[in-house]
């Protein structure tokens, strides 16, 4: 099977799973969570876009970007990714993005009520996700490993000192000053490394100069709780994991449903619930809107004895 007939089989089993009463498979999860040794949690832009942090969506650009719609975009991703812009047209862009995301959307309340579910329980968190939502919800900082890090911290690009700066005060200084309609900002506005005077960079994964002090601190935590949990009755909590970048969270719940003989896998997802056939006794197929799934799924565990 191609590439192409995968995805088309995805959104075909999607469709279908979508027409169904999800409240056995949340009773089923239910019971997994409760009998669960280890919850391995790992969340990626599903779970943000559940509660309107959309990155593909037409109506959240025209509601929280309109000057992108004006611009003929369709999409905030469209918009970031758009190879045409000038340089300072994307610094602007990414400026804009970051105080949206990171700093002024509320804390979304799918992240709520995910923590009410595994409060209590003993759960770690895996996430692609760089919105820094899991520790504005209240999650235990001990308990998230992110490692593409986040959009919140800035390093010089040399880089000359491992220092890190917040960069709201950064952002809200271009995004003042950049112009409102081409989203085009002042050179003089771009951060620099107060040492060395080179160019400031987003402390993310990826750049050669990546310093990893902050993104590595719960590194070892996590793999620790990762090798407890190949012995004993574990479930993995996929939510919100698309194709993106699979190979960090969904292929290796997958291949560790496969291995562990205690593991299961509950894959919450709308458009991508598919698992493999190998795993399909242990695993369960969760479709529908996310934060929907999880609200209920909450209810659930407060009802039921």
């Amino acid at each position: 099977m191609t590439y192409a007939e995968r995805i088309a089989a995805q959104a075909a089993r999607a469709a279908e799973l979508s027409a169904r009463d999800n409240t056995p498979k949340l009773i089923r999860t239910l019971r997994l969570l409760r009998e669960a040794d280890h919850i391995i949690i790992g969340a990626g832009a599903g779970l943000s876009a559940s509660g309107g942090m959309d990155y593909n969506s037409y109506d959240v650009l025209r509601r929280d970007f309109p000057a992108l719609v004006r611009l003929g975009y369709r999409s905030l991703w469209q918009a970031l990714w758009d190879p045409d812009r000038s340089g300072l047209q994307k610094q602007g862009m990414i400026a804009a993005e970051a105080l949206w995301a990171r700093y002024d959307f509320p804390v979304i309340q799918a992240y709520r009520d995910l923590l009410e579910l595994v409060r209590g329980r003993n759960y770690f968190v895996l996430s692609s996700n760089i919105d820094d939502q899991f520790y504005r919800a209240g999650f235990d900082p001990g308990r998230v490993f992110c490692p593409q890090n986040s959009i919140a911290d800035f390093q010089c690009s040399v880089p000359c000192c491992d220092e890190l700066w917040d960069g709201e005060e950064i952002y809200r200084r271009i995004t003042a000053n950049m112009d409102p309609e081409t989203y085009a900002c002042r050179e003089e506005d771009l951060p620099r490394c107060p040492r060395c005077g080179a160019p400031a960079v987003r402390n993310m994964r990826g750049r050669a100069s990546f310093v990893p002090w902050k993104v590595m601190s719960t590194r070892s935590a996590f793999e620790q709780f990762w090798a407890e949990a190949a012995h004993g009755t574990t479930v993995f909590l996929e939510l919100g994991i698309g194709f993106n970048s699979p190979g960090l969270i969904r292929h290796p719940f997958q291949r560790m449903t496969f291995l562990w003989p205690g593991a299961s896998l509950v894959r919450m997802n709308r458009d991508h619930p598919l698992v493999p056939d190998k795993i399909l006794d242990r695993s369960v197929e969760v479709v529908g809107d996310l934060s929907a799934n999880l609200h209920r799924l909450l209810e659930l565990d407060r009802q039921l004895p």
